[in-house]
Order: structure tokens, then C-alpha cells, then sequence
């Protein structure tokens, strides 16, 4: 840019030294730079020392949007602003530049202090990229600071950009959406949002949901655990950042660097050990997790301080935390996986609950254990020492010595309805057969005797999964278990579906 024909610069404004390139931004062989920064504090104070507290608002915004060739740094056009084209208010796509002309959130909340009226002359174009004309123009409900904008979808999607670390006054109440192409406005829906609204395959995901991004209508999942639609949420742990997306995950920072699995839609997990910064620098990429380090000046105490990279590996155990709750709906479908660190969503849509929770908010489905001990014996190996039927990781852990065990379906349930039953069993050491011998008994009825683990799955750490169909329950499910050997009975987790949909 220094070797291009450029207009020149005020050297009397008020503003920070330095280049006087505010922003910059390529669109095929176009090349746009924002010219000039606002001096948006000569709006409030001309006093010196008050100046350092606008300094940031004073870089938020440029005074003119000017094109260059991106090869040959001819000038193509140039657009002034009114106000000021707030730099996170500028999108681009399908040959089309949108920008939004208007005073900073909280330096327009600072005059309506000081009984000044603010402008009401905002603008929100549409620029054709080729030519610098003006396509269209919005001078009605021009609010907020953020555009974004969706090439396939052709929506313009304008917004505050809260979160955490964002500056004061974006705080999220209202969306709008246009189309990108001739500007005819789609919906505009007052909703609470904490995050940077994110354009995500036809969606706008923030951090408190989902809004179908045609319609603004909120976007709707199956519950798993109840099969009643609801609208999709997700949560996280505390933390700084907002969460960013890519086609399979959201990544942010929730205690530790975190995700969420749009792919399983199985809750929020955690990468240990390392913290996400406080910017942004989870970033899927090509197969790839890039975790640059930005933590330099935190004080935070994490034990790995570095760059990295992660690639997928199925392999490895995967635990979660949710927000799923079931209301006054009985339970249609659910896994409880006794001993285990957390939650996990199957490929089979069931949702296995670690019981007793551990790995943070998990739903509430009420489970009452009696031990013929007083302590009950919990256990946890690594899921990739485990085989045979089921999943590894349910027969990884599990509780022995259990007496009974009471799985709540439906509170107060006045209306029998048939279940599928799966008990899960694996023995975590090494034993002979004979050796740890039990009857089970299902709402009464014994439906396993002289059963022995080690004997079913013909080795230790593998898999047995036994299978009981149309068991009738109303509210609870009871099982019962009488050792017949010399160890204690063992159970690994317990699935139930209900069944006729």
C-alpha cells in the first residue's frame, strides 16, 4: 500500500499515529482498505486527558472504504462514510460489499447521557464490488455494530457482537436479516444472545442457541432422553473468549479449551491440560485442531503453555457434560454408565449418563443404589483395554457389590408402557469362571440365574450385553441381585428404551 497513489492524510486530526490504514480486507482481485480512523472522541470531549478513555472507539471505525486492483493497485472507487464504517460491521460476498455507517454502542449511549440526540441518519449500503455504486440502502433500523453474511444461504445477518470481552454496550437483544442481493428484509426478531452470532449451514448459532436463519425461527432438536422436541441449546464452564465454529465443531474456551460436536449433538467436552486464550485460537482447519498459544500475559495456571495441534482419533475416550433436561416427561431413552467420568452420546442416539456425576451438569434422572456393603465398589480402566460386545466404553467401569438398583422413568407414571432392557457386564479383572457367579432379577422376575461373567465372555475386559424385551414399567425400574459365588455382583451400565416409539 505505501507504493499506491493514496489521498493524503489530515496531519491535524486528533487520532493515533501511525498508518492511516484502519482496515483491510481482499475479494477476489480487489483489495479494499479502510482510510482514515474516526476521531469518534471529538463527539464527547475535546479535553486531552480525557482522550487515552476513547482510544479504542477512535480505531473502530474508518472515514472512507477505498478499492484498489489487487495486482496493479489502480484505484477503482471510493465510498465516504457519514459516521464512520465500523470495522465489524463490514461483510462481504457474491460480489457485494455491505457496511454498516454509525456511531460505536457506547459512544451513542455516552451523548443520550449528555442529552444529545443521536444521529438519525445511519446508514446500512450494499456496494458492487466492481464499480463502487450503491445498491441499496437501509436508513430504518440500522442498529447494532456486526454483519455477517452467508454466500450460500445470500442473507445478510446484522447484530451486536457480544460476549465476554467485548466492549461495553454490545450486549445482544435483537437480529435482522436481509437479502444480500436486493436488501428485502427477512425477519427481525427481538432474542437474547452472549456470543458473536455465527452463520453455520443454513443456522445462526450464539452461545445461548440456534435460529434458523431464513426465518429467524428458533432451530429444534429430539430431546434423547424424553423424544420431545425442544429448542437446541448447548453450555459451557466459565471462561474468557466467545466460541468460533467450523463444519463439525464449536470451539471455545469452558475452564479449559472445550468444544461441542455438531456432528453427535452429544454436549460440551474439554481437551485437558491446556487453557483456550483469551482470544479465540481453537481452530479446526483441514482435519486439523490449531491451538496457537496466546496466554502469554495470563495468569491463569494451566500445565501446558505451548503451541499444538490435535488430529481426530475415534479412538480415544470422548466425555461430555450437557443441558438436557426431561421436565415432567418420562424417560424414553437413556444409558446410566456406572463409574464413568463423564457423559457420552452413542452412535445410536442413546445418551449414557455417568453415574454418580462427575463430569459436570448432567441430567437428573433419579437412580437409588443398595450395596450389600455399606461401600459401594466403583472402578474405571481406560475403554481401549476393553472388547466383546457393547461398547467399550460402558464396560470400562462399574460399580460391584450392588444389591438392588431403582432407575426412575417417570415420576408419579400412572400408565404401564413396554421397555427394552440391555444390562451391561464386564469382568475388569483377571478371574476364573465360577468365580463370580449371581441372579438377576427384572420387576420381579429372575431373568438371569448362575450367571457368570468370566464364563459368558470367555476372557476379562470383554463385553457382555444381555438383552430383555417388552419389561412393563410404570415409574421404576427395579433389578435385583443375589451373589451365588464368592465375588460380589458387578453391573457396567444399563440401557432402556421404550419401546412402539
Amino acid at each position: 500500500l505505501q507504493t499506491f497513489n493514496l489521498p493524503p492524510v489530515d496531519p491535524t486530526a486528533r487520532r493515533p499515529q501511525g498508518q492511516p490504514w484502519a482496515y483491510i480486507g481482499c475479494y477476489e482481485n480487489t483489495l479494499f482498505g479502510g482510510y482514515g480512523f474516526m476521531a469518534f472522541s471529538d463527539l464527547l470531549d475535546s479535553r486531552k486527558d480525557e482522550y487515552s478513555i476513547w482510544t479504542d472507539f477512535d480505531t473502530s471505525a474508518s472515514k472512507a472504504i477505498i478499492a484498489f486492483d489487487r495486482y496493479t493497485g489502480e484505484q477503482r472507487w471510493r465510498v465516504d462514510a457519514v459516521h464512520g464504517f465500523l470495522h465489524n460491521g463490514i461483510a462481504v460476498g457474491r460480489g457485494i460489499m455491505y457496511c454498516l455507517d454509525r456511531l460505536p454502542l457506547f459512544l451513542e449511549d455516552q451523548l443520550e447521557r449528555r442529552g444529545i440526540e443521536p444521529p438519525g441518519n445511519y446508514r446500512l449500503i450494499a456496494i458492487d464490488v466492481s464499480s463502487g455504486q450503491i445498491l441499496w440502502e437501509k436508513n430504518q433500523d440500522v442498529f447494532g455494530s456486526f454483519l455477517a453474511y452467508s454466500e450460500e444461504d445470500d442473507v445478510l445477518l446484522q447484530s451486536t457482537r457480544p460476549s465476554r470481552d467485548m466492549t461495553e454496550g454490545e450486549d445482544g437483544a435483537r437480529m435482522l436479516a436481509y437479502t444480500g442481493a436486493s436488501g428485502r428484509k427477512l425477519w427481525d426478531t427481538d432474542t437474547t444472545y452472549s456470543s458473536v452470532p455465527m452463520l453455520h449451514n443454513g443456522r445462526v448459532v450464539t452461545q445461548d442457541g440456534m435460529l434458523a436463519l431464513h426465518t429467524g425461527e428458533p432451530v429444534m432438536r429430539v430431546n434423547p432422553l424424553t423424544g420431545i422436541e425442544e429448542p437446541w441449546t448447548w453450555q459451557r464452564h466459565y471462561g474468557c473468549n466467545y466460541p468460533i465454529a467450523s463444519e463439525h465443531l464449536l470451539t471455545f474456551r469452558s475452564a479449559a479449551a472445550g468444544f461441542y460436536d455438531f456432528e453427535h449433538d452429544g454436549g460440551t467436552g474439554n481437551f485437558g491440560g491446556f487453557k483456550s486464550s483469551c482470544s479465540s485460537n481453537l481452530v479446526a482447519a483441514d482435519g486439523v485442531l490449531n491451538a496457537p498459544d496466546y496466554t502469554r500475559t495470563c495468569s491463569c495456571s494451566y500445565q501446558n503453555q505451548t503451541s499444538l495441534a490435535m488430529v481426530h482419533m475415534p479412538e480415544s475416550e470422548l466425555w461430555t457434560f450437557n443441558a438436557y433436561t426431561t421436565g415432567n416427561a418420562p424417560v424414553t431413552r437413556v444409558g446410566i454408565n456406572f463409574g464413568a467420568p463423564g457423559d457420552r452420546r452413542a452412535d445410536d442416539g442413546t445418551l449414557w449418563l455417568d453415574y454418580p456425576s462427575v463430569g459436570g451438569p448432567s441430567p437428573e434422572i433419579p437412580v437409588e443404589i443398595t450395596y450389600a456393603e455399606s461401600e459401594p465398589e466403583l472402578f474405571r480402566h481406560h475403554s481401549s483395554e476393553f472388547g466383546g460386545a457393547g461398547f467399550p466404553w460402558v464396560n470400562a467401569s462399574g460399580v460391584a457389590n450392588v444389591k438392588s438398583l431403582r432407575l426412575t422413568l417417570a415420576e408419579g407414571g400412572s400408565k404401564e408402557r413396554p421397555y427394552t432392557v440391555r444390562l451391561h457386564f464386564a469382568e475388569p479383572e483377571a478371574a476364573k469362571p465360577g468365580v463370580r457367579v449371581f441372579d438377576v432379577t427384572l420387576q420381579g422376575t429372575k431373568v438371569l440365574e448362575q450367571f457368570d461373567i468370566i464364563r459368558e465372555a470367555g476372557h476379562d475386559r470383554h463385553g457382555v450385553v444381555k438383552e430383555f424385551r417388552s419389561i412393563l414399567v410404570k415409574s421404576v425400574l427395579d433389578l435385583a441381585f443375589e451373589p451365588s459365588g464368592i465375588g460380589t455382583p458387578l453391573l457396567c451400565g444399563i440401557e432402556v428404551i421404550a419401546e412402539g416409539g
